[in-house]
């Protein structure tokens, strides 16, 4: 028994559609984007996850290899520098150490985003649509601005993540409210797999 029951297949559903959505946009406009492995920008946080994103991550970690296993476990017993916060999966050559588990906030990162009007500072809105606004990475599309076929409904994705985190919580009679520290769940999944007996 893991930390968390069974993630529902709807979550890797969610996964699968908004990176098909970013690997289509990142393809066709390649020229701009400047998104690369060791660009760590949008890292530089302490993030936090749903109930159904804790659990996703746990059992991504859970069944990881004992040699990454190890790895993460030095990665998360290092100090991490306070004079700015950054991730604590966020490894010495600025790569996410769970590149393949990240979180959905994570996966849509670079990626020109829509948020309803009001909900973005004004310094980060790019354009205006009738449905509200759009930001990206300062980085990208520094030459035009994103066409609409190039903008991730990030609050379409948000409502479903909210749906199916409330229903996870729902049936297993849990606190659907909770958040956590996304350092917390990568220790709590590595100690729990480690005190599993060997199958």
């Amino acid at each position: 028994m893991g930390l968390f029951p069974p993630v529902p297949p709807e979550y890797s559903q969610l996964v699968a559609r908004v990176d098909g959505f970013a690997a289509d946009v990142m393809t066709r406009c390649a020229a701009d984007f400047s998104c690369r492995a060791g660009c760590d920008d949008c890292c530089r946080v302490e993030l936090t996850l749903s109930l159904v994103e804790a659990a996703a991550l746990a059992g991504s970690i859970a069944a990881l290899a004992g040699e990454i296993k190890a790895r993460l476990r030095r990665l998360l017993s290092s100090p991490i520098p306070t004079e700015t916060p950054r991730c604590a999966l966020l490894d010495e050559s600025g790569q996410c150490a769970v590149y393949w588990a990240r979180p959905l906030v994570c996966r849509s990162q670079g990626l020109p985003l829509r948020y309803p009007t009001d909900v973005v500072p004004v310094e980060a809105v790019r354009a205006r649509l009738a449905s509200g606004v759009v930001t990206v990475c300062p980085l990208n599309f520094t030459v035009r601005v994103p066409d609409a076929g190039d903008v991730l409904d990030a609050e379409r994705v948000d409502q479903i993540l909210a749906v199916l985190n409330h229903r996870y919580a729902a049936a297993h009679g849990l606190d659907g409210q909770a958040r956590y520290p996304l350092a917390d769940v990568a220790s709590a999944a590595l100690a729990a797999s480690a005190s599993e007996p060997a199958s």
